[in-house]
């Protein structure tokens, strides 16, 4: 039987992100794409194309134009791609609580080549929230967590 994790709100968010992030804004609502040629990432959650090169730049201070590229393109650059998958460790806080066992990412992939396990959650989700991010200067986009 799989591990019930908590979906996070919209402050919760906030309030861990925007330690990495001044200025974070998350408000609820969105349409995370996850067709594979969205350029979207999943890990612990999924990001869109351009929220994960926002935040792939942002993350190490990369040029705003870096991002908007990367965005524009599809493709996140090597540092973006390490970089997300510290921002999706990070976010692996917010799926649990006391009563959950301790979560610790693995990898992340983009939805263009997710693994059959990945791909099935995303299509069953018993629970989904997205959420709207928006980072100063470099831009946002779509941030969701899933639960089965």
């Amino acid at each position: 039987m799989a591990t019930a994790y908590p979906l996070p709100d919209g402050p919760k968010i906030a309030e861990l992100l925007g330690l990495l992030f001044d200025g974070l804004d998350v408000k609820p609502g969105g349409k995370f794409d996850q067709t594979p040629a969205s350029g979207s990432w999943f890990g612990v959650c999924g990001a869109d194309a351009n929220l994960a090169a926002s935040f792939g730049a942002a993350f190490s201070m990369l040029p705003v134009g870096a991002a908007k590229d990367a965005a524009k393109a599809r493709e996140l650059t090597g540092v973006m791609i390490e970089n997300m998958r510290e921002i999706m460790n990070i976010c692996s806080r917010l799926v649990m609580d006391t009563n959950s066992p301790h979560l610790k990412l693995d990898q992340i992939y983009p939805c263009k080549s997710l693994p059959a396990p990945a791909t099935a959650l995303l299509g069953a989700a018993g629970g989904r929230r997205e959420f709207q991010v928006q980072l100063p200067k470099y831009g946002g986009g779509v941030l969701t967590f899933v639960s089965v």
